[in-house]
């Protein structure tokens, strides 16, 4: 009886470490496949406005300007000018 009194506090906290640890992995992998899906899905989303609109859709190619932007591009924001030909 002292030899399964010294093991049972051990195998306690190994079976609630395994319960932990298999929720987690289940967790984690219903998260994946929910990620997978939205993915499919928008994707699926973005191939049916493209065939709709052709390639002039919000999220396609926009052109890059020749001036680089800086600062966040907030509204109402103070525009940040380093010297006096920036306008």
């Amino acid at each position: 009886m002292e030899y399964l009194s010294v093991f049972v506090p051990s195998l306690g906290v190994g079976l609630i470490f395994y319960l932990v640890m298999r929720w987690l992995f289940r967790g984690d992998r219903a998260e994946r496949s929910a990620q997978a899906n939205v993915e499919k899905d928008a994707e699926r989303w973005y191939e049916e406005v493209r065939e709709r609109e052709g390639d002039n859709v919000p999220f396609g190619y926009q052109e890059v300007s020749s001036k680089r932007k800086r600062g966040l591009g907030l509204k109402n924001s103070i525009p940040i000018r380093d010297t006096s030909e920036d306008k």
